[in-house]
């Protein structure tokens, strides 16, 4: 599987704040099935201001440390001995929405997933869609990067009045969704929200979007799971699996077209 959106670097943000914090939260990533893990640090949003440089450095300090480390299955292991199994950590950002945006990346400010140059995680306030959204977006797929919009199904907005956001994604942007608001870990109106978007196929991504080895874990397969029961286990693997690796690849991945229903 791999993991879009994780707080998995350590000291920039709301996340772990020692490198061994990350290093258990690829150990429990990895042991879920997660072999690739973009790292998301919040970035611009008036309290993280991380910069491409910091990331990438601090991208590189964890791989290196996994690397020496080896992060290998444990059940079984001393009667089935298992080689080492590398976790990838790629790099990215967890972008705080304005109207600046643009100028972030073009100053570095700011990072695409993978630093690819194609795809970016945006997160818009938790309290609603900010009033220009739709020109900024415009802006952004007319110079070739594709918003993939963070968690929405936690904005209140959307959750109440989601016409807006239908629009963004028929539009062309790409939605990910929050395994634990799945699983009701962010309560029972999130789980509802999140639910009604799996259903008219408005998100694309099943991501952790982690911060711990407590609370808010670097997990999916139990969201993977909730979510197969909305969308078939075809689909919800595909959340995890072919719909990320194409973002990797830099291709737009073949999601299902969106059922509009309620265009409150």
């Amino acid at each position: 599987m791999i993991d879009l959106h994780c707080h998995i670097l350590s000291g920039l943000d709301d996340g772990p704040q020692t490198l061994d914090e990350s290093i258990e939260m690829c150990r429990m990533g990895f042991q879920d099935g997660i072999k690739t893990i973009i790292a998301t640090p919040h970035t611009q949003n008036g309290v993280y201001e991380n910069d491409r440089p910091t990331i990438l450095a601090k991208v590189k300090e964890l791989n290196k440390a996994i690397k020496k480390i080896g992060i290998q299955e444990t059940p079984c292991a001393i009667r089935n001995p298992q080689p080492a199994i590398s976790l990838t950590v790629l790099p990215g950002a967890d972008v705080s929405f304005s109207e600046a945006v643009l100028d972030h990346l073009k100053e570095g400010k700011a990072i695409t997933v993978g630093d690819a140059g194609h795809y970016l995680l945006l997160e818009f306030p938790f309290q609603g869609i900010p009033l220009r959204a739709e020109e900024v977006l415009f802006r952004l797929t007319a110079r070739g990067i594709t918003p993939i919009i963070s968690h929405p199904e936690r904005n209140y907005e959307i959750a109440r009045k989601p016409q807006r956001y239908h629009e963004m994604i028929r539009a062309g942007c790409l939605g990910q969704i929050t395994a634990m608001s799945l699983t009701g870990g962010f309560g029972g109106e999130v789980k509802r929200a999140a639910q009604n978007l799996l259903k008219s196929r408005l998100v694309h991504f099943i991501a952790s979007d982690a911060h711990s080895v407590n609370g808010r874990v670097p997990v999916l397969s139990f969201a993977v799971q909730a979510a197969a029961r909305i969308v078939g286990e075809e689909e919800a693997r595909k959340m995890v699996t072919e719909y990320p690796q194409a973002i990797l690849e830099g291709r737009r991945p073949k999601v299902p077209e969106p059922i509009i229903g309620d265009r409150r």
